[in-house]
Formats: C-alpha cells, sequence, structure tokens
C-alpha cells in the first residue's frame, strides 16, 4: 500500500467513529431526553400511554411506562438529527470534534426538558379558564391528558429545532 491509500484509510475510518459518535451520542442524549419528560408525564396522566398509545407491555406502571416509551419513541428522532448534524459537520474541511457537537446537544436537551416542563405546566394551568359550569366530570382527567399530549407534541418540533440550530452552529463555526 501506497502512503496515500494507508492515509485515506486511516482518514476513513477517523471520519466513520465521528459519524458513529455523533449519531450513536444523540440517539442516546434523546432516549435520556425521553424518559426524563416520560417520568413526570407518565406520572401526571397515565392513560396517554396505557390507553393512547399502543401496549408494549402489560402495565400501567407509570415508572416502567417512562423507561419504554422515553426510549421507544426518542432514539429515532435523535439518530436522525445525528445523522442531519454529522452529514454538516463531516462536509466540513476540519470536522469538528463529537465531543464538541454533543456538548451542544446535551445543552439542546436540557433547554427541550424545560420547555416541555413548561408548556406542561402552562397547558394544565391555562385549563383553569374553563368556566366551571362548562366543565365535564372528566375535566381533571381531560386536562392533565391535554397538557401531556401537548408537552410530547413540542417534544418533535423542538427535536427538529435544536437540530438545525446545531447544524447551523457546525456550519458557521471556525
Amino acid at each position: 500500500m501506497s502512503g496515500f491509500q494507508r492515509r485515506s484509510l486511516l482518514d476513513s475510518s477517523h471520519r466513520f467513529g465521528r459519524v458513529v459518535q455523533v449519531i450513536g451520542g444523540c440517539a442516546l442524549l434523546a432516549c435520556g431526553l425521553g424518559i426524563a419528560l416520560d417520568f413526570i408525564t407518565a406520572n401526571v396522566a397515565v392513560e396517554y400511554f396505557t390507553v393512547h398509545h399502543p401496549q408494549l407491555v402489560e402495565t400501567a406502571n407509570p415508572w416502567l411506562l417512562a423507561l419504554l416509551w422515553g426510549v421507544a419513541a426518542a432514539w429515532w428522532a435523535g439518530a436522525l438529527g445525528g445523522i442531519l448534524v454529522s452529514f454538516v459537520n463531516e462536509s466540513r474541511t476540519q470536522p469538528l470534534s463529537p465531543r464538541t457537537i454533543l456538548q451542544w446537544a446535551e445543552v439542546g436537551c436540557v433547554t427541550m426538558w424545560c420547555i416541555m416542563v413548561l408548556v406542561l405546566i402552562g397547558v394544565y394551568f391555562a385549563a383553569e379558564m374553563v368556566p366551571l359550569n362548562s366543565r365535564r366530570g372528566t375535566f381533571e382527567s381531560d386536562r392533565r391528558l391535554m397538557a401531556v399530549a401537548m408537552a410530547h407534541q413540542y417534544e418533535y418540533l423542538l427535536a427538529i429545532i435544536s437540530a438545525l440550530v446545531i447544524a447551523f452552529r457546525i456550519w458557521r463555526a471556525k
């Protein structure tokens, strides 16, 4: 093998390693975010997982459901985000380290979690505006369910925004 061929193989293995680290790291961070959110939401409205989702296991235990759904509903979004930011990173002449990218993703996950918890709380308390004489007998359950559903809807929207922000930061990094 010539020196050029060896260098090319080393570059390819380094590139592959960076890509795997970023995609895997983003998927793991997404799972952590999903579990952290579901620990709260499954305890606020377990029926969101037991009635309004396919049954993964026969349980109504909110902690187990949070673990299962936190991973099942989030890993793929993290992996897709990781693919996007890896593509942008590898298109640079000097790719950033996976550590830098994953630190930005960690900040994104913490920010997303805070926003989703605020959405959960905001929707829950906004339901208080429904006049007492207009409330159904299931009002408390309904408002909990609506708050949880809205927090989860924001999860995917915020994941897209976070991946785009990180991709832009990579593209603009010096």
